[in-house]
Parts: structure tokens; C-alpha cells; sequence
């Protein structure tokens, strides 16, 4: 009997120490993912082809390649040319590769479609499901990937995305840990 409860004992402790660490990141920091409701919202389908940076990617839909920049989200540079690179630029950049490329996600339009540079400005949600998803842009803001950048009149979620900000503040996720080296010549909204 004492064998028999003795397995079960060690059975339990593998168990809640595998889901323990399905929930742990790399870095030993809890996953943080924006999981929201996307019903009644107007999403398209695209397939990643291509990451250009932590917040930008190369996107096929109707047929056609799209450069596509998230909105409200700046991550540190990994390459950008007269741009210093950032503290976790690269990291930003591999998260979104291993996140997005190749895959399905769907993308949310706001207010302004395109930037300057011709790029679609846009939501993007992965995982979607049963009328919920996880919203891209939050996550990372959320992991500590990127922090809040607004260039209205793309607003949308701008306070969402604030709280996930201060929530990853708080804890000292990513970028937080070293705002000034991610960001050396930018200015960081609170």
C-alpha cells in the first residue's frame, strides 16, 4: 500500500513539475500571452512568409505580399540601417520568427491603413479559435518583447496594451530590465 501511494505521490510531483514548466519560458519567465475574444471583429487571413523584425513582417493575402508593421508595439532594433540595435532586439526578433513564420494569422485593420513607407498597419491575432484568440501585439507588449508606441490615429487598443505594458513593467520582463539599452534613442511612453 505504502508502494502504491508512493508512485501516485511521484506520478503527482512529475505532473505538476511538467506543467510547471510548459508554462516557463526559456528565460524563466512566465509566458504571458494576450488571450481576448475576437468575435464581431473584421479579421483577414494571411499566411507569414517572411519576418522582417520583432514588429515586422512579410505577409501573403488575396494573393499578394504585404509588408505588414504591428500596431502600438515598437520592439529594440535587430537591423535597422543608422538605428542602434536594441537590448533583446534579436530575441524580439526570433520570438516573432518562431510565433508567426510560415503560419496562419489574421490581421485587424484601424483607422489608417498604411504608414509612410507603404506597410500595412495592422492587429494581428494567431491562434483563433472558438472566438477567441491570442492577440499578437499584446503578447508582446505583455512578455517584455516590445513596449507601447502610439501613432494615432491607430488607437484602438491603446489602453489594453498600456495596462499589459505596466503589468510587464512591474515584473521587470525584457526590455524592462534595461529600458534605456533597448530603446537608446527613443523615448519610452509610460
Amino acid at each position: 500500500m505504502k508502494r502504491k501511494i508512493g508512485w501516485i505521490l511521484a506520478v503527482f510531483l512529475v505532473t505538476v513539475w511538467a506543467l510547471t514548466a510548459c508554462a516557463i519560458q526559456e528565460d524563466g519567465k512566465q509566458e504571458t500571452r494576450a488571450l481576448v475574444d475576437i468575435n464581431g471583429k473584421k479579421l483577414q487571413k494571411a499566411t507569414v512568409t517572411r519576418v522582417v523584425d520583432g514588429d515586422t513582417f512579410v505577409a501573403k493575402a488575396g494573393g499578394k505580399e504585404h509588408k505588414v508593421r504591428l500596431i502600438l508595439v515598437d520592439t529594440p532594433e535587430s537591423k535597422a540601417p543608422n538605428r542602434p540595435k536594441g537590448y533583446l532586439g534579436e530575441e524580439a526578433k526570433q520570438y516573432t520568427m518562431e510565433r508567426l513564420e510560415g503560419k496562419e494569422v489574421w490581421l485587424e485593420k484601424d483607422v489608417q491603413s498604411n504608414d509612410r513607407y507603404g506597410r500595412w498597419l495592422r492587429y494581428v491575432y494567431v491562434d483563433v479559435d472558438g472566438g477567441k484568440g491570442e492577440f499578437f501585439n499584446g503578447t508582446l507588449v505583455r512578455s517584455g518583447l516590445a513596449r507601447l508606441a502610439t501613432f494615432p490615429p491607430n488607437v484602438k487598443y491603446v489602453e489594453q496594451i498600456r495596462k499589459w505594458q505596466t503589468e510587464a513593467r512591474n515584473a521587470e520582463r525584457g526590455v524592462w530590465k534595461n529600458i534605456k539599452e533597448a530603446f537608446p534613442d527613443r523615448k519610452v511612453e509610460k
